[in-house]
């Protein structure tokens, strides 16, 4: 994790009041995909204080695929072309997509996240 730069995200149903969903890491320049997203979503590097401009759903899909640079969203279903990005699901849970995959008839699917952290000693 020492090469990732660690984002904070909130999340609003109105764009007024926002709430924390979470931390994530993502490597210089990677999208980040957020699971289960309301109305609006903003971030900023916890290292610094702006947050980036709110950002509005634009469809009706579980995901969002958000360019942090660009700063651009983009609703979606995963495909496989999304194997080994950065994934943040509601609650904060914050992991690597190892796989995502449908049937042959497409009606179904199935998918796979790998979540890691880092354990701090208290003394």
């Amino acid at each position: 994790m020492d090469d990732e730069i660690a984002w904070a995200v909130e999340t609003s149903k109105d764009g007024e009041r926002w709430r924390f969903f979470g931390k994530a890491w993502t490597k210089p320049g990677e999208p980040l995909l957020l699971h289960g997203l309301p109305r609006f979503v903003r971030y900023r590097r916890v290292d610094q204080d702006a947050w980036s401009r709110p950002l509005e759903r634009t469809g009706d899909h579980p995901m969002a695929l958000v360019d942090l640079d660009r700063c651009s969203r983009e609703e979606l279903w995963p495909s496989p072309s999304h194997t080994g990005m950065p994934v943040l699901l509601p609650g904060g849970g914050e992991g690597r997509r190892l796989r995502f995959e449908y049937t042959t008839d497409e009606n179904r699917w199935t998918g796979a996240v790998e979540f890691r952290g880092l354990r701090q000693h208290r003394d």
